[in-house]
């Protein structure tokens, strides 16, 4: 977006907009690490939305979804920390439509498990690709994207134990 072409007041709206997408991106993490917090994390979403993480994370379209995605997930994952960084925010010259790019570093402990029977702690990374829509002036995801990259036991590391990478 060239400054000569807007207006003053454009050029805020979409830097307000920028803003307003980045703090979505980070209730997100948070909700995430607040135990998987189905209501909140579905809340962030518009009601037909798409949750997709290839490699490892699965897929859920729509609320409810949604909801029992971050329920299933919080039965296997007892603690997670999301590090979403490095925003890169486009917003459409309709100011109603945006897209967005982050990286995830993320460390997560697994719950026990016959295979793990103290659990595990996972080293997780990859990159988001997301689809933005404002509805009544808030912002919302129609589309989380993710493509985990890495994911391997924090004892073994990543080069030891090697994740095969997914692609978009």
């Amino acid at each position: 977006m060239e400054g000569s072409r807007f207006t003053q007041e454009q050029r805020l709206s979409r830097l307000e907009d920028i803003e307003a997408i980045k703090y979505l991106k980070a209730q997100y993490a948070e909700h995430l690490d607040n135990g998987y917090d189905p209501e909140g994390v579905a809340s962030l979403f518009v009601d037909d939305g798409l949750w997709l993480i290839k490699g490892v994370g699965g897929e859920a379209k729509g609320k409810e979804a949604i909801k029992q995605h971050c329920r299933n997930l919080s039965a296997n994952i007892t603690w997670a920390l999301h590090n979403i960084v490095s925003p890169a925010v486009d917003v459409d010259p309709d100011g109603i439509h945006a897209t967005a790019s982050f990286y995830l570093v993320c460390f997560v402990s697994m719950a026990a498990s016959e295979l793990s029977p103290q659990g595990e702690a996972v080293f997780i990374a990859g990159k988001y690709k997301d689809k933005l829509v404002k509805v009544d002036g808030k912002w919302y995801f129609e589309e989380i994207t993710g493509v985990v990259q890495q994911s391997s036991p924090w004892t073994d590391g990543w080069v030891k134990n090697p994740f095969v990478k997914e692609s978009w």
